[in-house]
């Protein structure tokens, strides 16, 4: 992971800058260019490490035996549960997901345990697997990781103390650079199931922006990195990704006008780019129709501002 320490470093200083107000409009280039050094390789050889069995009982029992109420999850589980993660069999991944959300349901994890998760789940080992190349069984852990953040930081969101903010500014910066660089694009995969990176990093970054210990400037670094790593996107999304990013943008820009002054400006920008792209490359075509996706879902916001909606419908008056 030692390649992602520069570009790690170059986040943080966008990061720093907008939430100093030092920077506004100019984030977009910076993460812009920042992207481009983020450039796709070959697949390499990937080791899954194997899965404690007794993990797979317990997490089975804990859900269909209903273990006394009083009952806590021990800190073992949850370290098999990071390598459980790693898996690449649908059937377990789709396990893990349904004992989080029981765990969450039933307030089966501690503040403390909570905590860690959000440490340890930000790890660069996580969100940085293999994520240079297309198509690798690293994505599985990936995808993986950035659903259970979710529910980790929303869980603690409902306790009286929420993640750590130093955790979630680091895991901010880690996302973002996650997001510039991500190359796999599935939506389903045969035997191992969803993977649905956008949606998933489009999912966090709002959970993250609903912490009100955040300043503006902490939240517009994750809409902007979004919205440029979704302009960039080679392949379509077909399988829900843009509903999970219209519901980001939607609530950001509902939220306060400084994000939605950026996304009017922003898309301003976006058009004049695909303009010039080349109309025989389907990379093009997927890009168009990618971004008409996303801005047809805001419109079906009726909450959505009035200067944003005249911004959008002005773009797709220009056919």
């Amino acid at each position: 992971m030692k390649e992602f320490g520069e570009f790690e470093r170059q986040a943080v200083m966008i990061h720093e800058q907008l939430a100093a107000g030092e920077i506004y409009y100019e984030a977009r280039d910076q993460l812009a260019k920042l992207a481009d050094k983020l450039k796709g390789h070959r697949r390499t050889p990937r080791e899954t490490p194997t899965v404690n069995p007794v993990f797979i009982v317990e997490m089975h029992l804990m859900m269909t035996d209903g273990a006394p109420q009083a009952s806590s999850v021990s800190d073992d589980f949850l370290a098999d549960l990071l390598v459980a993660i790693q898996t690449a069999d649908g059937h377990l991944r789709h396990q893990v997901v349904s004992w989080m959300n029981w765990a969450i349901d039933h307030h089966r994890l501690t503040n403390d345990q909570l905590q860690w998760l959000a440490v340890q789940l930000s790890q660069s080992k996580y969100l940085y697997d293999h994520l240079l190349e297309r198509n690798s069984p690293g994505v599985y852990a990936r995808s993986l990781t950035l659903v259970l953040l979710r529910f980790v930081l929303y869980a603690a969101r409902q306790q009286e103390r929420q993640i750590e903010v130093a955790t979630l500014k680091r895991l901010s910066n880690r996302l973002v650079v996650a997001m510039l660089g991500e190359k796999d694009l599935r939506g389903f995969v045969e035997g191992a199931g969803w993977v649905q990176t956008f949606a998933a990093y489009a999912g966090l970054c709002n959970e993250i922006c609903a912490d009100e210990r955040l300043n503006r400037g902490d939240k517009l670094f994750l809409v902007a990195a979004y919205l440029v790593a979704y302009r960039r996107l080679r392949a379509p999304l077909t399988m829900g990704e843009p509903d999970e990013g219209a519901a980001f943008i939607a609530q950001a820009v509902k939220t306060h006008p400084l994000y939605a002054r950026y996304f009017i400006e922003d898309l301003k920008t976006w058009r004049q780019e695909m303009d010039k792209q080349d109309p025989n490359k389907p990379a093009t075509w997927h890009r168009v129709f990618n971004y008409r996706h996303l801005l047809q879902l805001l419109l079906l916001d009726s909450a959505l501002p009035a200067q944003v909606v005249q911004a959008i419908m002005e773009q797709e008056n220009r056919g």
